[in-house]
């Protein structure tokens, strides 16, 4: 007897789940928490070179978006919502506290030391996405999936 492969169709593989390598936010977040995420991001990019006026706009709408969606995610996160993004307010969280230091600044010489605002905007905007993690996990229900 000889051992002959059978040739399968390519439709009967399994398909491998295709996940990228590294993104902020998981499927099943909220679209206002990812557009809020962003423009916060953007306004600290954009405030060297659309001027703080501008970039302070673009932070107000996008901290709006992160005030109303974060605790929406995190109830919804309770009754099984996959998809609350830790990762973006860690990530927030962290840039903003980097950045502190190198921030600093005094407008007269001997005066009091003060660091520019966008540090404590993204810091702040982090934190404010951290603060309801807890919320999310305490109490989730568990969600069998099929």
């Amino acid at each position: 007897m000889t051992d002959v492969a059978v040739p399968v169709p390519v439709d009967a593989l399994p398909k491998a789940a295709k996940r990228p390598a590294f993104t902020f936010t998981d499927p099943g977040c909220r679209t206002e928490v990812r557009a809020g995420g962003l423009l916060v991001l953007g306004a600290v990019f954009l405030w060297l070179w659309a001027g703080p006026t501008l970039a302070s706009k673009i932070y107000l709408a996008g901290a709006a978006l992160l005030v109303i969606g974060m605790p929406i995610q995190a109830f919804q996160a309770r009754s099984g919502r996959p998809g609350f993004p830790w990762k973006m307010g860690v990530a927030l969280t962290v840039l903003g506290l980097a950045m502190w230091p190198d921030l600093r600044f005094r407008e007269t010489v001997g005066g009091p030391q003060r660091v520019q605002d966008i540090a404590w905007m993204l810091t702040g905007a982090g934190a404010w996405v951290l603060l309801w993690w807890p919320v999310a996990v305490l109490g989730r229900k568990r969600v069998e999936v099929a």
